[in-house]
């Protein structure tokens, strides 16, 4: 039997992060988006309970506290008492815990058909062999190669997003609401590298196809680096 997925929310002090990031040899300049920081936070304070997909939703005017939102198969206590055990202290200082770890469980079954809001931050990116780049920049080499007009960068992540779909649900309203390139960081070992990629953010309406697979979807996520703040399926309810 699976384990109850839960959505959890943090608020974090921004400046804790930023100390604990450069404490773990982090450079801002490398991790525009603070993926990589918040990554490692995440598995400093919750090890193998970190949430992912996870979304960290920055005040760009910093008015607010970053907030964090995550899903995870630990309950709000098992992670709080994870935390309180074995996080380190500068780890510790990012978030205040003392109520615990604020989290609800999700709906096990979707009904097939229910019409869901929806908004996703992504990274529409292809792999070939062990390269990756954005799916846009493929479709524009092919369409300069073959010699005919590209087509808009909203269609091709549109046709992306289906595909990431798959039979699970399908589209029915869609819209590119942001997008940038931005400057990730990632690290294997001793190894680190750092490289542009493309930040999509979708909204829009889906629709339930196949209600077990639709809860493994949320649970997974959308894309790749999944479990660097993307690919996470924030929802809303529709008339």
């Amino acid at each position: 039997m699976t384990a109850p997925l839960y959505l959890i929310e943090l608020r974090l002090d921004s400046s804790a992060l930023i100390r604990f990031a450069e404490d773990q040899g982090i450079n801002r300049r490398e991790d525009e988006d603070l993926g990589y920081a918040a990554h490692a936070w995440l598995t400093a304070m919750f090890g193998q309970g970190a949430p992912k997909p996870f979304r960290l939703l920055l005040d760009r005017r910093n008015l607010r506290p970053p907030r964090l939102l995550g899903l995870t198969r630990w309950s709000g206590e098992a992670l709080a008492e994870y935390a309180h055990t074995f996080a380190p202290p500068l780890a510790m200082q990012v978030c205040a815990l003392e109520d615990g770890v604020p989290a609800k469980p999700m709906p096990e079954q979707w009904r097939a058909d229910r019409r869901l809001g929806f908004e996703l931050l992504a990274c529409p990116i292809s792999r070939l062999v062990r390269n990756e780049d954005d799916v846009y920049r493929r479709h524009l080499r092919e369409r300069d190669e073959s010699g005919q007009a590209p087509e808009s960068r909203g269609e091709i992540y549109r046709r992306w997003l289906i595909n990431q779909l798959g039979e699970v649900s399908s589209l029915e309203d869609y819209s590119l609401a942001g997008f940038r390139n931005v400057r990730l960081l990632r690290k294997a070992g001793d190894n680190r590298r750092d490289f542009l990629a493309p930040q999509a953010l979708f909204a829009g309406i889906l629709r339930v196809e196949n209600s077990d697979a639709f809860s493994a979807l949320l649970a997974r996520g959308i894309g790749r680096h999944r479990a660097f703040g993307y690919g996470m399926l924030l929802l809303r309810p529709v008339s």
